[in-house]
């Protein structure tokens, strides 16, 4: 199968082990998201893809030639890849369809310029044809480092955080646009982040790399964020609201209502997560059974949504976060009534190595 195959990879630098027995295979046409937190060796595994480390472990092959094992490694010209750095890494000294026509290397000169013109074309850059790379914004010398990385139609795409120097704003319309192109190519990708809603918008699939390069999890975005497998997966999505409690028939007793527990045996000791939109707050007017009565202690308008900080109504000791998707007014309710939503809410066994007493937010590996 053409495409990306990385069989059974290991690194360490000295004794530090950043790569775990990895593997990874991605078909021509799709694009899969390394997602993880810093020094998890997301970028080492891209490196590795590149050519630009050395194999210690493992074999590499794209499409179907073997390009790195422990003994011999095929110097990254000879790869047929096209890698685009976080800093975009344009020749200041060079305009922009020079910059593109770069990679074109043994291409006929008025060839290459066709060619260049032609990616600059699909990225919406053909009129910056002439300029320099300084006279541009960041999403524009973005469009030139994604044209210059596909000019040469490689095998394999690989990008290592290639939205992270843009504003919020330029990122959402960018990756957008940078989807749209690489769709339209078709070449395998590989993309490094550890923005987990870039990896949802852009992947096909998502690995999840954790501590020393282990694998966690891997599978579409919908697997990823409504199957986690474990408390560290389900961690990365952000603000998480954590409870412990034991199996007792088939369910765990919370402060905040009743949760399945999933299979898990009575009188397991377990971790019940919960993230911030899966504490549902109402008014008392809005059914029989509303939930638990809550005390709010805080609110914080985010624009499209709200934080609420809740307590169960005698017991302000143990706070939750609730997110709202609206601005929230809790003084035009009598009461304030909290529900908990099961697509939202995990349960796992408790581990010895879990710290369980983990501020909530935090994801303990």
């Amino acid at each position: 199968m053409k495409g990306l195959h990385i069989h059974g990879v290991s690194h360490a630098y000295g004794n530090n082990k950043v790569l775990n027995n990895v593997s990874l295979t991605i078909p021509t046409g799709e694009l899969v998201c390394l997602l993880g937190p810093s020094g998890c060796g997301k970028s080492t595994l891209l490196r590795l893809a590149a050519g630009l480390e050395t194999l210690q472990c493992g074999t590499i092959v794209i499409d179907d030639q073997t390009v790195a094992t422990k003994e011999s490694s095929l110097a990254p010209e000879h790869r047929h890849i096209g890698l685009m750095f976080q800093d975009y890494a344009l020749f200041p000294h060079l305009d922009i369809v020079a910059n593109v026509c770069f990679g074109l290397i043994g291409m006929a000169r008025d060839k290459a310029r066709a060619r260049a013109l032609e990616m600059l074309d699909q990225v919406g850059m053909a009129d910056y044809a002439k300029v320099y790379p300084h006279t541009l914004s960041g999403g524009q010398q973005q469009r030139i480092a994604l044209a210059r990385a596909l000019a040469p139609e490689p095998k394999l795409l690989l990008l290592d955080e290639p939205f992270s120097g843009l504003d919020t704003n330029m990122r959402q319309m960018i990756r957008e646009d940078t989807l749209n192109v690489l769709k339209q190519n078709g070449v395998a990708t590989l993309m490094v982040t550890h923005d987990p809603e870039e990896a949802m918008f852009m992947a096909d699939r998502i690995k999840i790399l954790g501590r020393h390069g282990r694998v966690r999890q891997s599978g579409s975005p919908h697997d990823i964020y409504y199957k986690p497998n474990d408390e560290f997966v389900a961690g990365l999505f952000g603000l998480m609201n954590r409870l412990g409690g034991v199996v007792r028939d088939g369910a765990v007793e919370t402060p905040l209502g009743r949760v399945g527990a999933g299979g898990i045996a009575d009188g397991t000791a377990v971790q019940v997560l919960i993230r911030p939109e899966g504490i549902v707050l109402s008014g008392g007017n809005t059914g029989s059974n509303p939930g638990i009565p809550v005390s709010v202690s805080s609110t914080h308008l985010l624009g499209h949504s709200s934080i609420v900080s809740v307590s169960p109504d005698g017991n302000s000791g143990d706070e939750y976060f609730a997110r709202v998707h609206r601005e929230f007014s809790p003084e035009l309710e009598d009461t304030i009534f909290a529900s908990i939503e099961a697509s939202d809410t995990f349960v796992f066994p408790l581990k010895e190595d879990t710290a369980s007493a983990a501020p909530i937010g935090m994801a303990a590996e």
